[in-house]
């Protein structure tokens, strides 16, 4: 055999063994793409068997005995809450105003842009009743947080805003920005002009006495907004549909 014909041997066996290392660490690949779908399908799940219990009072924003702010929420001096409408537990068959069928379908319609499949069941019966609270401003101070609700426990006498940084938490609610900005907690993903599902994931941090604020920032000197069903959660909620009121222990 010829020199010429040694090295395309040679040449060959060495293509040939490319080929093969290359298929192989395709497989690899693959089984490594395959192995992190099943986990994080696997975590995906875990997540959703978390139980869901309320840690922040009054989910579906009851208003206080006079109707001018809403019960156990703290509300910054500068804003002003007004209750917009209450959407009973009747459906709509049993009595339930077309007005607010059409305003729960707005809220649906809106909300399907990045959840498809979001069904907010506008003409079904509820368990509670739902409130819608605009809240305005048209100053900001230095100080400028928007609203929180209080925490179950009641760690401050004139209610905590804080949740401890210690568990798997879900900080949420149905938000519509009309003017100015806000930001963070229960608005976050807030868009101007659209209702959202707005929700943050608060994560353990393994810091001892490590908190997270339960109240958005205002980050316009004036402003409009409209939110119902607000609040925290235990537990991973990453779908508008399962959020709403919430149980709570005690």
């Amino acid at each position: 055999m010829s020199t010429e014909q040694q090295l395309a041997a040679v040449v060959s066996a060495a293509n040939n063994l490319t080929n093969v290392i290359t298929g192989k660490v395709g497989e690899i690949d693959k089984a490594i793409v395959d192995a992190r779908q099943a986990y994080d399908a696997q975590l995906s799940e875990l997540k959703n068997r978390l139980p869901r219990l309320a840690v922040t009072k009054n989910f579906n924003l009851s208003p206080n005995a006079d109707g001018t702010l809403i019960e156990n929420w703290g509300i910054h001096a500068e804003v002003t809450p007004t209750k917009l409408r209450t959407i009973t537990t009747a459906s709509q068959a049993a009595g339930r105003p077309q007005a607010d069928v059409d305003f729960l379908l707005q809220v649906q319609a809106d909300v399907r842009e990045q959840y498809p499949n979001f069904e907010i069941r506008a003409s079904d019966y509820w368990r509670t009743l739902v409130h819608l609270w605009q809240m305005k401003w048209s100053v900001s101070d230095a100080s400028p947080w928007l609203a929180f609700p209080y925490t179950v426990d009641m760690a401050l006498a004139n209610g905590s805003g804080a949740v401890p940084q210690n568990s798997y938490l879900t900080v949420g609610a149905f938000v519509r920005l009309l003017e100015g900005n806000v930001s963070g907690a229960w608005s976050n993903g807030v868009e101007k002009g659209k209702w959202r599902w707005c929700s943050s994931v608060i994560s353990p941090t393994e810091l001892f006495g490590t908190y997270y604020h339960l109240h958005p920032m205002r980050t316009s000197s004036t402003g409009v907004v409209e939110v119902m069903l607000a609040g925290a959660c235990t537990g991973v909620v990453t779908n508008p549909g399962d959020w709403g009121t919430m149980l709570a222990l005690g």
